[in-house]
């Protein structure tokens, strides 16, 4: 006998919605009929750890998640003719083949391209683009940031038609960050913190005193926000990449009435920074107190290849992390969510 899903009862629903914790299903439960969307609400998303992206050509993405062990395939109409350059909050930076100038963002999940005011002679392949939001958590675009080497610091909000100049260039895009209207950014060549608003340089602190192991190089610092704090990343790399150790410190402001200054941070608790393409995020849910990031190495007879590690900061252990787009394009990651719709 023939059942009509759309008479399931809501109660009974909610049930099935809290068994899917993977976004694809939870996308596929809302499409079974009308009454099941509308009885569903994004805000029931479960916390989602970020797929891994395949650059690739065509209308096609391949996603790979990590937590459940599954490749994706998703249409993403608005990818066809793009470049895709990395993420960008629960975004993905894109730019249009053939014009140099324009770039958007693109949620490949609902498909939707918010396009970015034109920005002449620059080439993110040439000079690596990194957007930081005012809001990461919730990946709602109130304020954006686009950073990138050897030129100049702009920012631009939804519905803005240029970039507004807010700082100097940077030699490293890596070492900057932006949040709640202020920039934070290393001088590369002393390791000081400065941090400066649209108009003037506020702050000037130390750096903090890191570690030099032998036969390893220094890499960092790099920041990242994380539940309204800004940290300070840095770590040690041998030289055939495949042994590290990193150093975690939070910047603090004290009362205001004295500088700020930098407090290292033997744990982060129950959060995951992701330091994927030296872009850092955090994420929360599964296991915590560690760092994913992704770095050329040596793997499954293969040299120079992009792969994941995962660095465990309680214990200081690096574990290689495997995924099947181990060879061919470059990976980068994609954080999930349904919030734009």
């Amino acid at each position: 006998m023939e059942r009509n899903w759309a008479d399931l009862p809501p109660e009974l629903y909610i049930v099935i919605l809290k068994k899917l914790p993977e976004i694809c299903d939870f996308v596929r439960c809302r499409a079974v009929c009308k009454s099941w969307r509308t009885s569903s609400s994004v805000s029931d998303l479960p916390p989602q750890f970020p797929w891994i992206l395949k650059r690739s050509e065509g209308p096609y993405l391949e996603f790979y998640s990590i937590i459940f062990n599954k490749v994706y395939a998703i249409r993403a109409r608005c990818s066809s003719g793009k470049r895709l350059f990395g993420p960008a909050g629960g975004y993905l930076l894109t730019g249009q083949e053939g014009n140099a100038d324009s770039f958007s963002l693109l949620n490949p999940l609902n498909n939707r391209d918010v396009p970015l005011p034109v920005l002449h002679d620059c080439d993110p392949y040439l000079f690596p683009l990194n957007i930081c939001w005012f809001n990461p958590p919730s990946f709602q675009i109130h304020d954006y940031m686009l950073l990138f080497e050897y030129g100049i610091s702009v920012r631009c909000k939804p519905g803005d038609d240029r970039w507004d100049i807010i700082g100097p260039g940077h030699e490293c895009q890596y070492r900057c960050c932006y949040f709640k209207g202020f920039l934070f950014r290393v001088e590369c060549e002393t390791g000081v913190t400065k941090i400066m608003d649209i108009s003037k340089e506020l702050y000037v602190i130390p750096p903090p005193k890191y570690e030099i192991l032998s036969n390893m190089s220094l890499r960092g610092p790099y920041f990242v926000e994380s539940c309204g704090e800004i940290l300070a990343i840095c770590y040690n790399e041998s030289k055939k990449r495949m042994a590290y150790k990193f150093y975690i410190h939070r910047l603090k402001f004290g009362n205001g009435k004295e500088n700020p200054y930098w407090v290292k941070l033997s744990s982060i608790g129950d959060r995951i920074i992701l330091f994927f393409d030296f872009t850092l995020v955090t994420g929360c849910g599964y296991k915590g107190n560690c760092i994913y990031f992704i770095n050329k190495g040596s793997a499954f007879h293969l040299c120079d290849v992009h792969v994941i590690y995962m660095y465990d900061i309680e214990n200081g252990e690096t574990v290689l992390i495997y995924t099947p787009f181990i060879r061919g394009f470059p990976i980068t990651w994609f954080m999930p969510t349904l919030n734009h719709i």
